[in-house]
């Protein structure tokens, strides 16, 4: 046989998990019994101390009807069966099927078994037609060796025989369906949940019998409901109940130091009920407190166990509900721990412990005793068909039941239903910690041995205390080395146990820097080959309890440490050699379970070693004031690095590839009344950038280069560090420039926040800081324009509206070129971008200036779109223009025209704007516009200017969804000059008192001319008679249109109400000529 290697075979078949951190899994005990006869169904872990010293596992195999007692070896099928029951009467009773083994319990070392059959039957008149049979249960109690001794132990105890039979009585009782020793073992408990139309009992008896002790054989029997008066209605369930399928005792559960008795009933109420029971004088076991489950078929009072679980001296009590169901969790199965208030149990906030899905957690429950010695009991629960099956161990605690099981372990294919029966809270191998037996419905039972726990000391001596890099000290005189010493002693329970310790364990230097990706900064002289250079390893062999042993070693530290603030650590971890594989020869006694480390004490020490600390001040505490004075983005990046402000920066999407974030440190003290409170060196000074997606790091500038700090950044240059010095001395001040790529802006970034914290060893505290700047979308377009021609004159004569016929009619001719390029992103993808020109189409008293003929626009459209601009100019369609009011003129008394630049923006003409949408476009769009100008208002209005400025504007518009959208110099100005020509006729119109005074000049020529004739006697003439009479006749003329187009002499002034007032005046009425 090779003990570990079966313990190892049986390990291969547990599933990793637990049953408490000391239990012993590659050396558990397996026992098989015959296939299909249940083996296992029940277990109980027993101690014989007489005639000899034995332990043996108990197990029933109810489906043969047998009790099997295997005792502690490595082999697997040992166990024989327990020669309890001998021949049959036929005619009394009936053994067939009777399931002797269902229950099987111990009172301890050197104390009784009871195992119990309750099915067996008593039969009456046997082979008769009125044949009866009743289930009424029996039990055996067995003397420490296993063997029956009738006149000590009572042999067969069947309470219901004799009784009156049928369901509604003791037909039914099954007696030793449960059966348990009172603490002190006094009693002997049964329960026989069928009696009383199923109602249940318990009863209580005196199970020393054969003392000598008289006054004992009063004392009982006690028996809920009554031993004598056989009562239904004492029992405090309804019929159905099965009062007794599970049953304990306990003192303190009501009243300290008194017994009291539980019993479970899993069906009463159709929820379960648990009901503690004392004895009274009158042979009764009367109710004192009974506990309902929270769920329907749950199986509350299934099982059932008393513990003191925070050894507070007041029993508890767990009760097991296997079949609750929650479906939302999918939790099946249920533990119910309820705390002793002092014997109070009203009001008892019970602690609910689930298993998994249709697990029957909680079926089985055992009270372990203090398997890992600190001091409170340990429960198990039994979860036969989680998996193959799960046991889960429970710590006590001051505060009762730990919540989180402290291990489980199930069993692989081979040994289904694991967990089914459980016995603990006793010692079988001798060790003084109490082990744990399991049991399962697949023929198997498993026995786990409780490993010793040890309780280990160590400690990590160093010289020096501290590390002062100006005295070197190691054998070459220019290093710093130092000593350590670790030491180790064990302890264990009992006192007596002192096993040969070997403890391995190993030295690691500066762990916490290694574990963060950094270079140690010491090397240990003295380790193995096999270890890294800053490890040292070693074994301790522990001879005895209490005996310390140590071990030695030395460290140096490396040369042109940077962090020389921070404590070099050293840990210490150790742990248990495994023991060698050892050969056992057949026959050899069970070898001894090997101790193992207490798992609630850690097994690992840090130890700092500190530098001696200078520029800290007189208290050798360096405390830094670190301060980032200002953190602002630069918009534009430059040699200078200037333009940087604190709130806006305006990013160009074409053009800008990085910006710049400028950042000043200084460490100088908060309060320069007193500079000894901070300002200390900030040792390993940092500076911590963390960037948001639209940013990427680029690189640093300093405008001094002896500032300029080392920054590296993380693979996505999403994350910068900066080191600012180490140390950063006092008063120091730094400034520089994190250059930082655009990439990732897009149209949708309105804000950029970049989160800054400064890091230091030296003590402060220190905060994350923002640098916050808003986004403005600036659209890279422009936009340009050219008259053609850029000088345009007037000449010609005076036409009316109605007089034009085509556009040569109204003036000189000119086009307009506007064009829009687009340097950055196509416009559709931020809006529309509209082109709008403001044309001068009228001066300030609504006479016509610039007259609108074709507008088109090429570009800025989208597949299938046309380019239309609003609103329509009237191209070559002058008569149909609606009539207008009438115009004035400078002549009708007011005041002339501004020879001013005609330019609507100066209010000095009226402007039409043409708006034209620029759907999409890439690069460029271009608008054509062509005018006339109106020939006649110069004419009329500005005849004695020689020259007057036109101007049009345009400019550019975008309507979007994006709010951060920026135009910067989206307009331009587009200027013609306008000359008088010289060689034109005037076609104003002679002015009226002009006329008069020639009519008046001609009238007094025409007197003189007279006068001098007649004195001259021209009107003196020879009379003489004609023979032909002379006839006067006379005409009618009207003025011929050439001398009103003329402006000659009888002309009349301009009729004012002309259309657009171009100065077209009317026909003047028939004049009569005498």
């Amino acid at each position: 046989w090779i003990y570990y290697l079966l313990g190892s075979l049986l390990a291969g078949l547990l599933v990793p998990g637990a049953i408490a951190f000391n239990l012993d899994v590659m050396g558990a005990l397996r026992k098989e019994g015959e296939p299909g006869s249940l083996f296992g169904f029940s277990v109980a872990l027993h101690r014989q101390l007489q005639p000899q010293r034995q332990s043996w596992l108990l197990v029933g195999a109810n489906r043969t009807g047998g009790l099997f007692a295997c005792p502690l070896s490595l082999e697997e099928t040992d166990c024989y069966r327990v020669d309890i029951d001998r021949g049959a009467d036929v005619q009394k009773e009936s053994k067939e099927n009777q399931w002797l083994g269902v229950s099987v319990r111990s009172q301890g070392p050197g104390g009784k078994i009871v195992t119990c059959a309750h099915r067996y039957e008593a039969r009456q008149r046997v082979d008769q037609i009125l044949e009866t049979r009743d289930v009424i249960g029996r039990c055996f109690v067995l003397s420490q060796d296993l063997a029956i001794r009738d006149e000590l132990d009572g042999g067969e105890w069947k309470f219901c025989e004799g009784r009156p039979q049928g369901h509604e009585q003791f037909g039914f009782c099954q007696q030793g369906t449960a059966a348990a020793f009172s603490p002190d073992s006094h009693y002997l408990l049964f329960g026989a949940p069928g009696t009383y139309n199923w109602k249940g009992t318990a009863r209580v008896e005196l199970c020393a019998q054969g003392s000598a002790d008289l006054a004992h054989l009063d004392d009982g029997p006690y028996e809920a409901g009554g031993e004598k008066e056989q009562d239904p209605r004492l029992i405090p369930v309804p019929a159905n109940s099965y009062l007794g399928f599970s049953i304990d005792s306990g003192k303190g559960l009501v009243r300290a130091e008194e017994l009291s008795f539980v019993a479970g009933a899993p069906r009463a109420n159709h929820k379960g009920a648990v009901v503690i029971l004392r004895k009274d004088s009158a042979s009764r076991l009367v109710p004192e407190v009974l506990l309902s489950g929270e769920r329907l078929t749950s199986g509350f009072g299934y099982s059932l166990a008393v513990a003191d679980l925070n050894s507070d001296g007041w029993t508890d009590l767990v009760v097991g509900a296997p079949y609750f169901f929650e479906r939302q969790e999918e939790l099946g199965g249920a533990v119910y721990v309820y705390m002793n208030q002092g014997g109070h149990w009203a009001g008892v906030s019970p602690l609910r412990l689930c298993g998994s899905l249709d697990s029957m957690f909680g079926i089985s429950l055992a009270v372990l005793g203090d398997l890992n010695q600190d001091g409170f009991p340990d429960i198990a629960v039994g979860a036969p068909f989680d998996g193959d099956g799960k046991v889960f161990i429970y710590h006590g605690s001051s505060l009762g039941v730990v919540a989180k099981p402290s291990q489980v372990r199930g069993v692989a294919v081979g040994i289904k239903s694991f967990g089914y029966s459980l016995s603990g809270g006793l010692d079988v191998d001798g060790n003084h910690y109490p082990d744990l037996l399991v049991g399962s419905l697949a023929d198997t039972a498993v026995l786990f041995r409780a490993r010793p726990v040890l309780h280990v000391s160590h400690k990590v001596s160093i010289l020096p205390p501290t590390i002062d890099l100006e005295q070197p000290n190691c054998a070459g005189g220019h290093l710093v080395c130092i000593d350590l010493r670790v030491c180790f002693s064990y302890s264990a329970s009992p006192s007596s146990y002192s096993p040969v310790v070997a403890l391995d364990y190993v030295l690691d230097g500066d762990t916490d820097r290694r574990l963060r990706g950094q270079v140690p900064r010491v090397t240990f002289l003295s380790r193995s080959p096999d270890d890294p250079k800053h490890q040292a390893s070693g074994t301790v062999w522990l001879k005895h309890q209490r005996d310390q042993v140590c071990g030695d070693t030395m460290l140096q530290l490396q040369e042109n440490v940077k962090d020389k603030l921070r404590a070099i650590v050293v840990t210490l971890s150790y742990s248990l050699q495994t023991p060698r594989l050892r050969r056992q020869a057949p026959g050899q006694g069970l070898p001894p379970v090997a101790p193992i480390l207490n798992a609630h004490q850690p097994s690992t020490q840090r130890t700092e070693i500190h530098f001696l600390k200078q520029g800290c001040g007189e208290d050798k505490i360096c405390q830094s004031n670190l301060q980032l004075v200002h953190a602002r983005f630069c918009a534009r990046v430059n040699l200078t690095l200037q333009g940087c402000g604190w709130e806006t920066a305006l990013f160009a999407l074409s053009g800008q590839p990085v910006i710049g974030l400028e950042l000043k440190v200084t460490n100088l003290p908060s309060n320069p009344a007193q500079p000894q409170a901070d300002g200390d060196d900030a040792h390993e000074a940092q500076l911590l950038v963390t960037l948001p997606a639209s940013l990427h790091y680029s690189g640093v500038r300093a405008l001094d280069s002896a500032e300029k700090p080392l920054c590296l950044s993380n693979e996505n240059a999403s994350h910068v560090e900066c080191e600012l010095g180490n140390p950063m001395k006092r008063g120091a001040q730094v400034t520089f420039y994190l250059i930082l790529s655009t990439s990732g802006i897009t149209i949708e970034t309105t804000e950029l926040e970049v989160e800054l914290q400064l890091a230091t060893i030296s003590e402060q505290e220190l905060h994350p800081v923002s640098a916050r700047a808003r986004v403005f979308i600036e659209l890279p377009l422009s936009i340009t324009g050219v008259a053609i021609p850029q000088q345009l004159f007037f000449s010609g004569v005076v036409r009316g509206e109605s007089a034009m016929r085509s556009e040569r009619d109204v003036g000189s001719k000119v086009k307009y070129e506007v064009t829009v390029s687009n340097q950055g992103q196509s416009l559709n993808t931020l809006g529309s971008a509209f082109l709008n020109i403001m044309w001068p189409h009228e001066i300030a008293n609504g006479k016509w200036l610039l007259y609108p003929m074709r507008v088109e626009l090429e570009g800025g459209q989208g597949p299938g779109q046309r380019g239309l601009c609003s609103p329509r100019p009237n191209i070559l369609y002058l008569v149909r223009l609606r009539p207008r009011r009438r115009r004035g003129s400078w002549r009708d008394g007011r005041s002339p025209p501004c020879p001013c630049p005609q330019d609507c923006a100066r209010g000095t003409a009226n402007c039409v704007v043409f708006s034209c949408p620029l759907y999409s476009f890439d690069r460029a769009a271009v608008l054509h516009v062509w005018g006339r100008l109106w020939n006649s208002t110069f004419l009329e209005e500005y005849s004695a200017v020689k020259s007057l400025e036109v101007i049009v504007r345009a400019n550019i518009t975008v309507k979007s969804s994006i709010k951060n959208l920026l135009l910067r110099d989206a307009s331009t100005v587009i200027p013609v000059m306008v000359y008088l020509d010289p060689v034109a006729v005037v076609a104003g119109g002679v002015p009226w008192w002009v006329i008069l005074l020639a009519v008046l000049a001609g009238l007094l020529v025409l007197a003189l001319l007279v006068l001098l004739m007649w004195k001259c006697g021209f009107f003196h003439r020879s009379g003489q008679s004609s023979s032909f009479p002379t006839n006067y006749h006379r005409a009618r003329l009207a003025v011929q249109p050439s001398a009103v187009e003329a402006g000659g002499p009888g002309t009349v002034g301009w009729d004012s109400s002309s259309e657009r007032g171009t100065g077209t005046p009317k026909p003047p009425c028939p004049s009569t000529m005498r």
